[in-house]
């Protein structure tokens, strides 16, 4: 499972940023709707940036899911972790990993 702390660092006019915003949020509906997005939402102490909570095979299986963000590579930062989930409430059970 992968943290990603994402950052958009991309500055263009309005109508382009928000043509650009439009295509990353349609960006995330298919890897949420795909299950490779578990959560995600923006951050609320930092503007621009945002928390996606993923799950994947791979790092490089991230990396390629994460190329198809038309911010990828020049318009933000992704900051990964990886991570083992061991531990969680009753309802997260199934992201558990032994």
């Amino acid at each position: 499972m992968f943290v990603i702390d994402l950052t958009i660092t991309e500055e263009v006019d309005d109508a382009v940023a928000a043509e650009h915003l439009a295509a990353h949020r349609r960006w995330f509906a298919s890897h949420v709707e795909s299950g490779d997005f578990l959560l995600l939402g923006p951050r609320r102490d930092r503007s621009g940036a945002g928390i996606i909570l993923a799950r994947a095979e791979s790092r490089a299986a991230l990396e390629e899911i994460l190329a198809g963000d038309i911010y990828h590579p020049e318009g933000a930062t992704y900051e990964v972790a990886e991570f083992k989930a061991t531990m969680g409430a009753p309802a997260l059970a199934d992201l558990l990993e032994s």
